[in-house]
């Protein structure tokens, strides 16, 4: 019975990092812009945007075609289009027309969980400018590393329900004895 215990207890351990590295292992991707639009765009003016869409931030990613949607940030108004692919594998271009002025955050989804580089907002009319681009990742990007801390917190828990029952398996002996 003594070392069932600590088997049990590093099998639960060791099933937890298993299926930490497992979720952290796929399924999400990175876009990167290609440089912004250096003049500010004007209501109803389409401009062109492209970036790079990567799995793992290795693999150029060429099917489903991803798609952009740009959001008011005042106005929660919203348009979407569907990027074409174009050059490079797994480089993408989307059209945009913004409808109104205002500031405007852009968004790129896919089957896959998409990290955004270089997508900062862009002031559409009035005296703003499109943002520069930077190396700023988004929380989708971080995703894995939630899922890692999880798993350790998870890891954490277990142990110390492992060294409270074995504390409390003392006492029990003691009193018994």
């Amino acid at each position: 019975m003594r070392h069932r215990i600590p088997a049990a207890a590093l099998a639960a351990v060791a099933a937890t990092l298993i299926l930490v590295g497992t979720a952290v292992a796929g399924g999400w991707a990175n876009a990167v812009m290609d440089e912004p639009p250096s003049d500010p765009p004007s209501a109803g003016e389409p401009i062109t945007i492209g970036f790079t869409l990567l799995q793992h931030g290795v693999s150029p990613v060429n099917d489903p075609a991803p798609t952009v949607t740009v959001r008011n940030a005042a106005s929660g108004e919203e348009r979407s289009v569907t990027a074409t692919q174009e050059g490079a594998s797994g480089h993408w271009v989307a059209v945009i027309t913004f409808p109104s002025e205002g500031t405007w955050r852009y968004e790129v989804t896919h089957d896959l969980i998409v990290g955004m580089n270089g997508f900062n907002p862009v002031t559409v009319g009035g005296a703003g400018s499109a943002a520069p681009a930077s190396t700023a990742t988004s929380a989708a990007a971080t995703q894995p590393l939630n899922y890692l801390a999880l798993g350790l917190l998870l890891t954490l828990a277990i142990a110390a329900a492992f060294i409270l029952s074995r504390r409390r398996l003392g006492r029990y002996r003691t009193a018994r004895a």
